[in-house]
């Protein structure tokens, strides 16, 4: 089991790509804090860990609030003892519109969710990380972080973020062996996706990779267990392109 012995805490868990993640994750011996705001969802996938012979458990908490994430640490550390890996996956994924057309809260929310999500847990779990003696980050950017999409002005804007945070943070905790990556990827199936509803937008992303599909979120799941595991030792401030070759165009 590559993550045995480790704690892990997966952000946004209740469905999509989150919710892989800490599945797989379970699988390979982590023990899984589970989060979202969507406690069905949630509560879903720590059933599914257990299921696989994991262990998990779920706590609320919107990233967004400052003491809502300091719960969750806290949360973590008193049920498991430290904190080893934290994978920051909550996104807004709503109300996608060009600047013009964007409200000024929906930004703040997208902005807040997004990017300040990734500031405030990765804030309260690096003293954790800190404290065990090593630890690894993946944020969970995308490829409209790197080339821009029409009509995404704050997600694209957010996650642009993520993959400048990624770096800051990776130059500032290397030295208290703290490892800080991203994985950005391009077109997944995921139920909160509005491709997942429009099958003409969807046909436009299977044909704008080189591989001619979608993925799953299993594909994007691997490759945060790569970064997650001692396996990406001497990986640290890398954006991994999980994209299906989008971003070759």
């Amino acid at each position: 089991m590559r993550l045995k012995g480790k704690t892990a805490i997966v952000t946004g868990a209740a469905s999509g790509i989150g919710q892989a993640i800490a599945q797989v994750f379970g699988k390979e011996g982590a023990k899984v804090v589970v989060n979202d705001i969507n406690d069905k969802g949630g509560e879903a996938t720590v059933k599914s860990i257990a299921d696989l012979g994991g262990e998990a458990t779920f706590v609320h908490a919107d990233v967004s609030v400052s003491s809502e994430v300091q719960n969750l640490v806290r949360v973590t550390v008193e049920k498991y003892g430290g904190i080893n890996i934290l994978v920051n996956n909550a996104a807004y994924l709503l109300n996608f519109k060009p600047v013009l057309e964007t409200p000024e809260d929906e930004w703040d929310l997208s902005i807040d969710v997004t990017l300040k999500g990734v500031f405030l847990c990765s804030k309260y779990a690096i003293p954790e990380m800190i404290r065990v003696g090593a630890g690894s980050i993946v944020n969970i950017a995308s490829v409209g972080g790197m080339v821009g999409f029409a009509d995404y002005a704050a997600y694209c804007s957010a996650k642009g973020g993520v993959l400048q945070l990624t770096k800051s943070l990776a130059i500032d905790y290397g030295r208290k062996n703290i490892r800080v990556n991203a994985i950005s990827p391009g077109p997944i199936d995921t139920p909160t996706t509005p491709e997942a509803q429009d099958e003409k937008l969807h046909q436009w992303q299977r044909d704008m990779t080189t591989l001619g599909r979608t993925a799953t979120p299993e594909e994007v799941a691997y490759p945060a267990l790569f970064l997650a595991s001692d396996e990406s030792s001497f990986v640290t401030g890398a954006n991994l392109v999980v994209d299906g070759g989008w971003t070759l165009r």
